[in-house]
């Protein structure tokens, strides 16, 4: 690509106007970009508030380790999103996942929902009792919520075992205050025979795709930021302007406002987080769905370990919530160059809404003791210790999603901005997801 010069730039080395302009250089950012590129434009102008680009494809790689800050791995069926993850990132690892839940001293095979026959007989009673009580006569025709949604399709013993304590410590939102379409696209429902096998033993619970996720790649060099690089490598010279925080959005007049500087457009691409976005436009119709608009804040601990304790899953739920975090990674059985020499484990927790800087500041000790407690780690094997705060991470999919979120990306078609992302679109967007929210904004904007 051939690089338009830049005129009239302001002190801040911003262009007084551009073609197009992207807010937001993480991976659907990235990839609208270079799908416009590819297609002839060539007035593009990438702003991200950020020091460096790539969004949430952010890697550490000091003292000689290269672990995700949040974890990554690439899973699609999308032909067209696997060929760009492919070309960007270069070699890769291929895997058939092993997943486990955490369980009263001891792991479960994950999906929990296909294993209870791992359970002791009381929790299997209990996983049988709800799925005999009489409350189909009761429940509503259409769920309201993933609460009726989740009792319905596995019981209330399997809800109250793991399905909620897991799911309520993961989005910090009771179930009931959550919508339930998104669930199909992340598990796989058993269904009334899978889980009658489930509980007995039988041979079919375990058959088929237990998740989409099932099989996976990784980048075999340079961690998930390697995705972020290649796309950055494949838009040369065009480089994104990092630094520049958007203050407002004039959509009247085409006009961004940024903290370095005032630029004109002709077309703009959004993948800002949606309530974001709706209050720098100044759409005041957005504002009740817009505030009900919730995400998670995420603190990932990375630890570099001589040793560790854990049966070799790939990644491990926990739904205790006696216990800080909701989930393991190994990152060294997905990438075995992650910590040479050492074990690389990687935390997540979810902090409830409000939660202030002083409940972050202590969750490393607190994360390390549950961790020494359950016998995963033994202080004297940390080699090393790297804390990440994540804000926004998952957007939630609050009960009033499917009317809330379509009406605010009407209202800002309507003033033409093309909102795209996982943050964007404020969908539960895998990398893939991503990827093909940058095409389709491209393609919107090429309309």
């Amino acid at each position: 690509m051939t690089g338009k010069k830049r005129k009239n730039n302001g002190p801040d080395g911003l262009p007084a106007s551009a073609e197009v302009v992207i807010l937001g250089a993480g991976l659907t950012g990235l990839v609208a970009a270079r799908e416009l590129a590819r297609s002839g434009v060539k007035d593009i102008l990438l702003l991200e508030r950020d020091p460096r680009p790539g969004g949430l494809l952010k890697t550490n790689r000091s003292a000689g380790v290269t672990i995700d800050e949040l974890p990554h791995v690439f899973f699609t069926k999308d032909k067209r999103a696997s060929a760009i993850f492919r070309e960007m990132v270069g070699p890769v690892y291929r895997y058939r996942h092993r997943l486990g839940v955490m369980w009263k001293g001891g792991y479960v095979d994950y999906p929990f929902q296909d294993n209870i026959n791992q359970l002791d007989l009381e929790d299997r009673k209990t996983a049988l009792r709800g799925l005999l009580e009489p409350r189909f006569e009761r429940a509503p025709a259409e769920p309201r919520n993933l609460e009726e949604f989740s009792v319905r399709e596995l019981g209330r013993g399997i809800v109250d075992l793991f399905f909620r304590p897991y799911n309520e410590k993961l989005w910090q939102t009771p179930l009931s205050g959550m919508g339930y379409k998104w669930l199909s696209a992340k598990i796989r429902l058993p269904g009334a025979a899978g889980l009658a096998d489930s509980i007995l033993g039988g041979l079919t619970a375990g058959r088929g795709e237990a998740a989409p996720h099932a099989e996976f790649i990784y980048p075999k060099r340079g961690g998930i930021e390697s995705l972020a690089e290649g796309l950055l490598k494949s838009l040369k010279p065009l480089a994104p302007v990092c630094g520049a925080e958007v203050l407002k959005i004039d959509a009247r007049r085409k006009i961004v406002a940024t903290t370095r500087g005032e630029v004109r457009y002709g077309r703009l691409v959004s993948t800002l987080p949606l309530d974001r976005v709706i209050r720098l436009a100044g759409l005041k119709e957005c504002c009740k769905p817009g505030s009900r608009l919730r995400a998670t804040r995420v603190i990932c601990l990375q630890y570099v370990l001589s040793r560790v304790n854990l049966p070799p899953y790939h990644w491990i739920y926990v739904p205790d919530p006696a216990v800080p975090f909701y989930r393991l990674t190994r990152v060294d059985l997905i990438n075995p160059g992650s910590a040479p020499g050492g074990k690389a484990l990687l935390v997540e927790c979810a902090l409830p809404p409000g939660a202030g800087n002083r409940a972050a500041a202590g969750l490393p000790s607190r994360v390390t003791a549950s961790l020494v407690k359950l016998g995963v780690i033994k202080k004297k094997d940390i080699k090393k210790l790297w804390v990440y705060d994540h804000f926004p991470s998952y957007p939630v999919p609050h009960a009033g999603h499917a009317e809330d979120v379509p009406f605010c990306l009407r209202r800002l078609e309507a003033a033409g901005i093309v909102s795209a992302g996982r943050f964007g679109e404020w969908s539960i967007y895998n990398m893939d997801h991503s990827i093909e929210a940058g095409i389709s904004a491209a393609e919107k904007i090429l309309s």
